[in-house]
């Protein structure tokens, strides 16, 4: 019997209603994807839906200091949206992304239920949406540490400060990926 495929669905902000979709996804989501399948053995599909199509999780004022609230508002509007397209959370492994051009405040570029299905992640920097994915998944700052890359040795993705990032998890936290979706086998 096949694994269950992970799902990611993508939900841009009104203010990236100009940015060329193909672009975004070219840059922080494909090679995340390849990535988390290499990790745990899963498809994982990324979809993309535009502002237009969820006015009310596009229009999300996010730009806070209160994160619990932004993922609480975030999570209703998410449920609404499904209740109302007719959508489903079977069949599949969903988690939900708010895209945003903005950081969310002056030391927060994303959030995210960890473990959980919900998140908030800026295009400000390359790795936030990968980093905030990566606590859905079950990986944790506590276990960051460092990965080699091509060109040598940098901070894994889960790492909570700036620097050199490699767009790898560390050994540990491709475990707890591994652990976190071994509950749906």
């Amino acid at each position: 019997m096949p694994l269950l495929p992970i799902t990611l669905t993508v939900f841009l902000h009104e203010d990236l209603k100009d940015q060329n979709l193909n672009l975004l996804c070219s840059h922080y989501f494909d090679w995340l994807e390849d990535h988390i399948t290499v990790i745990s053995g899963r498809d994982m599909n990324t979809e993309f839906i535009k502002p237009s199509d969820a006015p009310g999780i596009s229009s999300i004022d996010y730009k806070t200091e209160d994160l619990q609230h932004l993922l609480k508002k975030f999570n209703a509007e998410v449920v609404l949206y499904v209740k109302n397209t007719n959508g489903s959370f079977e069949n599949a492994i969903h988690k939900y992304m708010l895209l945003t051009r903005d950081i969310i405040n002056e030391t927060t570029l994303g959030v995210a239920a960890s473990p959980g299905a919900f998140a908030v992640a800026s295009i400000t920097d390359y790795f936030t949406a990968a980093h905030e994915l990566g606590h859905m998944l079950g990986a944790s700052h506590e276990d960051s540490g460092d990965v080699t890359t091509y060109h040598g040795p940098v901070k894994s993705l889960m790492h909570a400060t700036a620097g050199d990032v490699g767009a790898r998890f560390s050994q540990i936290n491709e475990d707890n990926i591994r652990r976190y979706l071994g509950q749906y086998d």
